[in-house]
């Protein structure tokens, strides 16, 4: 990797990381809506499936304290943010993460809290309007 590679990566992920909004500014932001209610909040209900939106998420997770999710939205072009709504938490948006610059690679990994067997949804706004990915949890410890 030459130097200048290296420094684009480390801005990238510095300017990711100045876009996770802290969960109260979420809650702000959302309120107690419902994780479908949020998602027509955020997408103003136009939203489609995309396979280039990549959620990981594990099959089982023993610590619902701790569940890793990664958010791979790589392959799209534009993303200005990203979102994760946990449907089965109190406050389902559990994360946003807003990008400056439509260079760097969207992506972002990170633990969330889950009490229960979940399906979790990733929402990707794009310069083309909104992605969406699913995928689901089994929680055998609640987390929240």
């Amino acid at each position: 990797m030459n130097r200048r590679a290296a420094i684009k990566m480390l801005m990238g992920g510095a300017v990711a990381l100045s876009g996770i909004l802290s969960l109260s500014a979420i809650a702000n932001f959302m309120g107690n809506l419902k994780a479908d209610d949020a998602i027509s909040k955020i997408t103003g209900g136009k939203h489609t499936a995309s396979a280039d939106l990549k959620l990981k998420t594990p099959k089982l997770a023993e610590n619902g304290s701790q569940v890793p999710v990664t958010v791979d939205a790589t392959a799209l072009t534009g993303v200005k943010s990203v979102f994760l709504i946990v449907h089965e938490n109190l406050k389902p948006v559990a994360m946003r993460v807003d990008f400056e610059s439509a260079d760097v690679a969207a992506f972002a990994s990170f633990r969330v809290k889950m009490g229960k067997p979940t399906k979790v949804t990733a929402i990707a706004h794009t310069a083309n309007g909104f992605v969406t990915a699913n995928g689901s949890t089994k929680v055998t410890k609640g987390g929240c």
